[in-house]
């Protein structure tokens, strides 16, 4: 039985779109604890995290060149969720 490969135009503007609504889930995350919906947008994040995980390693097997993107967005949320950014506004010295 032949395989049908999978139209990269098709590839493109899903991981696009897990790009964008994993990028928004890193700053809802940075929502304040105070704020009603925080715990809520700190869980849709860990799913949109493993969902870009997921995606960076599947186009790693498929051999597919839009691994870079995807291993990039999985690095900004990563980074962009931890880093604490409460000590910018301070003078360092």
């Amino acid at each position: 039985m032949p395989t049908v490969a999978p139209d990269p135009g098709l590839i493109f503007w899903l991981l696009a779109a897990l790009h964008l609504v994993g990028l928004a889930s890193m700053f809802l995350s940075r929502l304040p604890q105070s704020h009603r919906v925080s715990s809520l947008c700190q869980h849709f994040f860990l799913a949109c995290l493993v969902f870009v995980g997921l995606a960076t390693m599947f186009t790693i097997c498929a051999q597919n060149h839009f691994w870079v993107w995807s291993g990039t967005t999985f690095s900004l949320m990563a980074v962009g969720a931890t880093a604490d950014l409460g000590q910018a506004g301070r003078p360092g010295f």
